[in-house]
């Protein structure tokens, strides 16, 4: 019974070891790519010129929309463009959150809708 217990205790003991390594690699993995610019493909141009709009022109006849994280003091939300494609832009809106919204800086991009 004694041997059992302390076998329990040691696979706990290096699961959670195991575990304190694992987690920050996962929280950077997480963190990581909304902090980064994202390459946009060559037929895309961004439209970037305000604190509150993303903006994304493509030229192609491949439907897409436009991307932004958002953010107003600890919370986030992801603000999406509209559907077009054709060389149309598509804005993405952190106003259309409120008062308060703001485009977090570098975390705009396309999403190819189909």
């Amino acid at each position: 019974m004694r041997t059992r217990n302390l076998l329990a205790g040691l696979m706990l003991g290096t699961s959670l070891v195991a575990g304190g390594f694992v987690l920050p690699a996962q929280a950077q993995a997480v963190n990581g790519p909304a902090a980064q610019e994202q390459a946009l493909p060559p037929e895309c141009t961004p439209w970037d010129t305000d604190n509150y709009t993303y903006g994304v022109k493509c030229a192609t006849t491949r439907a897409y929309y436009a991307k932004v994280t958002c953010r107003n003091g600890s919370q986030q939300k992801t603000g999406r463009g509209v559907i077009t494609s054709g060389g149309n832009t598509s804005y993405a809106y952190c106003s259309a959150y409120g008062p308060g919204w703001v485009k977090v800086g570098g975390t705009g991009g396309v999403v190819w809708a189909s």
